[in-house]
């Protein structure tokens, strides 16, 4: 099904001395509801860090800078790219909304928080990117 096959990337967000992780709460058809990391598809012809960015902008309105990546894993479509994203700390989060979304009943954006890193750190992209954070942060 080479057809489906869609690359994404996902941005890390940390904030209070790294010490809160935001999460984006995505409403899956016919999965449920699931808290991930903001993050989505690839335009054509954009770069992972473009798409992460950009991704972090539509979903919660904030406007990251300085991408580093940090892990490449696999999700239902492809390959997803996962980046630590720097933003402006006094920058308040809105919930935004999934392009893909306009004009369809099922929304997939739901709800977005900032979340101890404690509380979420089981998550599967949460703990990834905490295995990969320590190298990024003592830089």
């Amino acid at each position: 099904m080479l057809h489906n096959i869609r690359p994404r990337a996902a941005a890390v967000v940390l904030r209070h001395e790294n010490s809160e992780i935001l999460l984006v709460l995505h409403r899956w058809r016919g999965s449920g509801d699931s808290w991930i990391l903001p993050g989505g598809g690839l335009n054509p012809g954009e770069r992972p860090e473009e798409a992460a960015l950009r991704e972090l902008f539509e979903e919660t309105g904030l406007r990251g800078r300085n991408p580093r990546f940090l892990f490449e894993g696999r999700y239902s479509k492809g390959i997803s790219s996962t980046f630590l994203v720097e933003v402006d700390p006094e920058a308040e989060a809105i919930l935004g909304h999934d392009p893909e979304d306009v004009g369809k009943a099922h929304i997939v954006l739901q709800g977005l928080a900032w979340f101890p890193i404690t509380d979420v750190a089981e998550l599967p992209e949460v703990k990834r990117a905490l295995k990969c954070l320590p190298t990024l942060l003592s830089d």
